[in-house]
């Protein structure tokens, strides 16, 4: 379940920020369902979350028993053995209590979890018997219990209006070209496929291995993740990211960082991947062929 709610993070938050302000008279009508009509967690399972419309949303009726086996749920380890957060509960019907697995304090990566989190687990309280018209106040502490987030409101995401490449198509780049995105500078080169393997996932028919570098070229902490690049086939599928040891890194400004990248492929090249900066919408391809 936690794998089903995390493995998109980004998407969701595009998608819940989308349909999260609008406050839809058809959740209030939706409280007042009869236990016949309410969503289980098992349905959920058999939503495509990451595509969701609001009419979809607005056919999600959670009961409080359903709530809070989906807050359980999101302490639960992923495929990969992970487990990102250790604890997510109701400390009274209008308060959430979640602590992240980890005592990192106010970083980067801390804050932007923590803010996504919110608007997932907000979207679904308002689609649950406790939402009376009230934003619950959603508390996000670290194993240590600092407290990296505390919100009694939808977080308002403002775009940047200086940012000249706004949703802007950049793009066809070479490997072994620097390619800015809205201040991170990547670099792609040297895609092969690998024979390593880890434990926990099916064998896919391919893994495909990138060298990523990224420069921070802005003037705040930068955080980057590899599973951030979407790679397609040459049949247009969508290939999933693969469990190895990914760059991921929090990049001060001015500096630069190197590391790789995984994904479960088809074997069926060339692929196409694309890196969307999160912010902007600012969007580079690049098609690799693999020999």
């Amino acid at each position: 379940m936690k794998k089903l709610l995390f493995g998109s993070i980004l998407v969701l938050l595009f998608i819940l920020s989308a349909c999260g302000g609008e406050e839809a008279t058809k959740v209030k009508e939706e409280k007042k369902a009869s236990a016949a009509e309410t969503t289980s967690v098992a349905d959920l399972e058999e939503m495509d979350l990451e595509n969701m419309t609001e009419e979809d949303w607005d056919k999600i009726n959670l009961s409080k028993k359903e709530f809070k086996k989906m807050l359980d749920a999101m302490a639960e380890a992923d495929e990969d053995g992970e487990i990102a957060i250790s604890s997510a509960k109701l400390t009274n019907d209008e308060t959430i209590e979640v602590e992240l697995n980890n005592s990192d304090g106010d970083t980067l990566e801390n804050a932007m979890t923590a803010a996504i989190m919110d608007s997932i687990i907000r979207e679904f309280y308002k689609h649950s018997v406790y939402y009376d018209d009230k934003e619950p106040t959603i508390v996000f502490n670290d194993l240590t219990g600092y407290t990296i987030l505390e919100n009694d409101k939808p977080i308002e995401y403002e775009e940047d209006e200086s940012a000249s490449s706004d949703g802007k198509d950049l793009g066809e780049f070479k490997l072994d070209e620097k390619v800015d995105v809205a201040g991170t500078i990547i670099t792609l080169s040297n895609p092969a496929y690998t024979d390593e393997r880890n434990e926990f996932e099916e064998e896919p028919a391919e893994v495909l291995s990138l060298d990523v570098a990224v420069q921070n070229a802005t003037d705040e902490d930068l955080y980057f993740d590899t599973y951030d690049f979407q790679v397609y086939d040459a049949d247009g599928t969508l290939m999933e990211t693969y469990a190895l040891d990914y760059l991921t890194a929090d990049i001060k400004p001015g500096k630069n960082t190197s590391g790789k990248g995984f994904y479960a492929v088809s074997g069926k090249g060339p692929y196409e991947v694309y890196y969307t900066d999160f912010a902007t919408d600012a969007t580079a391809k690049w098609t690799i062929e693999v020999k």
